[in-house]
C-alpha cells in the first residue's frame, strides 16, 4: 500500500483541469501517442501520474531540454513506465523525484540512485539507475550541468512572475487570491522575461476569453515554443 495521500479535489472552471493535464502530458510524451490514463492531479509534489501505455522509443537524440516547468519521475528505467509529473521547484530534478519516491507515490523501495535524462520531446525525465549508462541505454542524453543551471534559472523566472501575478490553481489546491488583469499581467510578464534573460520569449493569451466574469490572468508556460500563456480566470 502506498502512504501517498491525495488532498481532496476542488471544482475548477469547466475544462480548465483537463487543459492543464493535457499540456503536461504533451510535454512528456512523443508525437506517436497511445491512450493514457490520468490517475491523479496533485499540487507541487506530484502533478499527475500517467499510466504505462508504451511511450515510443526515440530515434533522434535531443541533447538539451526545452521544457523546465515540470519533471517526469519514472518508476523504472523504461520509457513505457509509469511517470509522475512534478513541479520544478529549483531543487533540481533528482531531488524533486527523490521526494516523490520518499512519499511512496512511485512504490517501494526508494532507489539508491537516479539518473536525469533529456526526453525527446524536451522535458527532463528521471529514472531509477544502477550505473552511469541509464540514459544511454534508453536512447537519451544525460542532463548536462548547463541544462541543470538553466532549469534553476527558469524556476527563478517562474517564481518571480507568480510572486506578482499569483500562483494558478491546481486540481486540489486554490491559487493566489489576487486578481491581475490581462494587460497588466502582460506587462509584468514582459518585464520579468527581460529581467531574467528571456527576451526572446513571447506573451500570448490562450483558452477562454477575458470577460467581466473571468477578468484575472493565470500564467502557464510552453518552453517548446518559448511562450508565456495568459489564461482567463475567475476571482478567488
Amino acid at each position: 500500500m502506498s502512504d501517498f495521500e491525495l488532498p481532496p479535489e476542488r471544482d475548477l472552471p469547466r475544462g480548465r483541469l483537463e487543459r492543464r493535464a493535457r499540456h503536461l502530458v504533451r510535454e512528456l510524451t512523443a508525437s506517436r501517442r497511445r491512450r493514457r490514463l490520468v490517475l491523479s492531479v496533485v499540487p507541487a509534489l506530484a502533478v499527475l501520474l500517467v499510466g504505462a501505455t508504451g511511450f515510443t522509443a526515440y530515434t533522434l537524440l535531443r541533447t538539451e531540454p526545452t521544457h523546465f516547468e515540470s519533471i517526469g519521475c519514472y518508476d523504472r528505467a523504461d520509457l513505457a513506465a509509469n511517470v509522475a509529473v512534478v513541479d520544478a521547484q529549483g531543487r533540481g530534478p533528482l531531488a524533486a523525484c527523490r521526494g516523490v519516491w520518499r512519499q511512496g507515490a512511485l512504490g517501494r523501495p526508494v532507489p539508491e540512485r537516479l539518473a536525469a535524462c533529456v526526453l525527446e520531446t524536451g522535458p527532463i525525465g528521471v529514472f531509477p539507475s544502477t550505473d552511469d549508462r541509464t540514459c544511454e541505454r534508453l536512447g537519451l542524453a544525460d542532463l548536462s550541468a548547463a541544462a541543470l543551471r538553466e532549469s534553476t534559472r527558469f524556476v527563478r523566472l517562474r517564481d518571480a512572475i507568480f510572486a506578482r501575478i499569483g500562483v494558478p490553481p491546481s486540481g486540489a489546491s486554490r491559487g493566489s487570491s489576487r486578481c491581475v488583469g490581462v494587460e497588466r499581467a502582460r506587462a509584468i510578464v514582459r518585464e520579468e522575461l527581460e529581467a531574467h534573460g528571456y527576451s526572446d520569449w513571447k506573451v500570448e493569451t490562450a483558452g477562454d476569453a477575458f470577460t467581466r466574469e473571468r477578468p484575472c490572468a493565470e500564467v502557464s508556460f510552453d518552453g517548446g515554443s518559448k511562450t508565456v500563456l495568459l489564461l482567463a480566470g475567475t476571482r478567488k
